[in-house]
């Protein structure tokens, strides 16, 4: 994908460890996403200077990121873990800190999340579901994606 489409920004999610970073940026990943809060991958990918955003869902993973330097975290799985209320929560005490939340966030509840300032962006598979991908249904997530596109652009206006 970064070599066919260079003006792309791609990122590697659900990196579990080190080799995985360096594969993901060999294959020209330029951002690290993980479910969670792994001090090995957040200090390699410091060291190495590539974008990381670690899960975090306790204000002490939210600490963890904060020593480190880091401005922006993945909230997974949001949904089941507290939802918005949570974020809220942890971002009171933790006033320089965004979130990324994933897990349960859907066209249903995307304003909820997005209304907040404390959220960054979301992330949402509903748009691309595995059966649509097993299918070959490639226009269908194009036209869901897009929907969800302009859901999103509406709420933040």
């Amino acid at each position: 994908m970064a070599e066919q489409f260079p003006e792309m920004l791609v990122g590697a999610g659900t990196v579990l460890t080190t080799e995985q970073v360096d594969a993901a940026v060999g294959a020209g990943a330029k951002f690290i996403v993980s479910p969670g809060f792994n001090p090995e991958i957040v200090d390699y990918c410091l060291e190495k200077d590539i974008p990381v955003f670690p899960g975090c869902i306790t204000p002490s993973e939210v600490a963890q990121a904060v020593k480190r330097g880091l401005k922006v975290v993945k909230f997974f799985p949001a949904e089941p873990a507290g939802g918005i209320s949570m974020i809220k929560a942890m971002a009171a005490p933790y006033t320089g800190i965004r979130f990324m939340p994933t897990g349960g966030i859907n066209a249903k509840n995307l304003e909820e999340y997005l209304s907040c300032d404390k959220i960054l962006c979301c992330g949402g598979s509903w748009m691309v579901k595995g059966d649509f991908v097993k299918a070959g249904e490639f226009d269908k997530i194009k036209e869901l994606t897009a929907e969800a596109r302009k859901l999103a652009d509406s709420i933040r206006k």
